[in-house]
């Protein structure tokens, strides 16, 4: 309950800055806002997930490891979905999906 009470009273915040400032800074702290709710979000999903300690050094230092490497999966991963999605065949082939008289999907034809 306490995570959505953060994010919240965050987003609040944000609209009330970029209510008051001109427009170049509206990117800006827009921009804060939106790594300030993703750090939060993502550190909060790790250690539960993980369960790690930050009341000592070593288990902060672990953390920190824990955290940096979960964010660079994360990258890798969306490195291959964005290159496996550049290879896909995006052409137009001007052919209807559906049928317009039984509205049913077209089979394939080679």
């Amino acid at each position: 309950m306490i995570n959505w009470l953060i994010i919240a009273i965050l987003i609040v915040l944000g609209v009330i800055v970029l209510k008051a400032n001109h427009f170049r800074h509206r990117f800006w702290i827009f921009f804060l806002i939106f790594i300030a709710i993703f750090l939060y979000i993502s550190i909060t999903a790790v250690h539960s997930k993980y369960n790690l300690d930050f009341t000592t050094f070593e288990g902060l230092s672990n953390s920190i490891r824990v955290y940096l490497g979960w964010l660079g999966n994360g990258f890798q991963n969306m490195k291959a979905l964005v290159g496996n999605a550049i290879k896909m065949d995006w052409t137009s082939n001007n052919k209807s999906l559906f049928d317009k008289t039984n509205k049913s999907i077209i089979p394939k034809t080679n």
